[in-house]
C-alpha cells in the first residue's frame, strides 16, 4: 500500500486485505518516489507483489515499477483507486492494472483497464480485486 495521508479509507483497506490472508506492506513514507522505492526495496516481501495506490499517489508508479524491475521482484498487478494515472512508460505498467472507482460503474477505462465500481465499499472492493490478482 503506497502512502496517502488524505485517503480516509486507507486503514480499512489494509485491514480488509489482511483479512484475506495476504500480507500487506503498509508504506508510511512521504509520497515521494525515492522514499517509496527505498521502503519497498528494504522490505522483506515475497513476490509476486500487488501494488495499491490512490489518487495522485499513482504518479510514483513508473518509478516504483522501475525499482521493482531492477530488484528482480515480480509484480502481479496494480490496483489504482480513483487514480490520477501517470502516463504509460517503457517500464510501467509491466503488469495488469485494475481501477477501483467510487464514481464510475464497472467497465473499461480509456486505456482498456478494467474498472470495478466500489459501490460504497472501497475496502471490500480493493480487497476483492487484490485477492483475484493474487490467486489468478
Amino acid at each position: 500500500m503506497l502512502p496517502d495521508a488524505s485517503w480516509v479509507d486507507r486503514d480499512e483497506v489494509v485491514v480488509a486485505i489482511k483479512r484475506t490472508g495476504l500480507g500487506v506492506l503498509d508504506i508510511a513514507t512521504p509520497m515521494e518516489s525515492k522514499a517509496v522505492c527505498a521502503a519497498i526495496i528494504s522490505a522483506q516481501v515475497h513476490p509476486p507483489l500487488i501494488v495499491v495506490a490512490r489518487g495522485d499517489g499513482c504518479h510514483v508508479l513508473p518509478a516504483v515499477a522501475l525499482s521493482l524491475r531492477t530488484q528482480h521482484r515480480d509484480t502481479a498487478g496494480y490496483v489504482l483507486v480513483d487514480p490520477d494515472a501517470p502516463p504509460s512508460t517503457d517500464t510501467w505498467p509491466e503488469a495488469p492494472v485494475t481501477v477501483v472507482s467510487t464514481t464510475q460503474e464497472d467497465g473499461k477505462s480509456l486505456r482498456g483497464w478494467p474498472i470495478v465500481s466500489a459501490a460504497g465499499d472501497v475496502a471490500g472492493s480493493v480487497a476483492l480485486v487484490v485477492t483475484q490478482i493474487a490467486h489468478g
